[in-house]
């Protein structure tokens, strides 16, 4: 079981502060992640484009979606942001 914490503002945006999965991957957490937020709203304009444009990290470093992912790891969903 992995736990998966949301920041920024996806966190707003969704409600969701955190949740856990048994997932082989990063790639598997989308859904995941989705169907909570629905959960919590099912009139949420989010989509799973919202989720895949976040950064995954575990460790303090970045993940990418196939990244193999072991039983009592922490990731962290954090939306991507521009400035300028």
């Amino acid at each position: 079981m992995i736990t998966v914490k949301i920041f920024g503002t996806f966190r707003l945006d969704s409600g969701l502060k955190e949740l856990q999965a048994d997932v082989k991957n990063a790639r598997e957490l989308y859904p995941i992640i989705m169907e909570e937020v629905k959960r919590l709203d099912p009139d949420t304009t989010l989509t799973i484009k919202d989720v895949k444009g976040c950064i995954l990290s575990r460790g303090g470093r970045q993940i990418s979606p196939g990244t193999r992912l072991n039983d009592g790891d922490v990731i962290h969903l954090v939306p991507a942001v521009a400035g300028g």
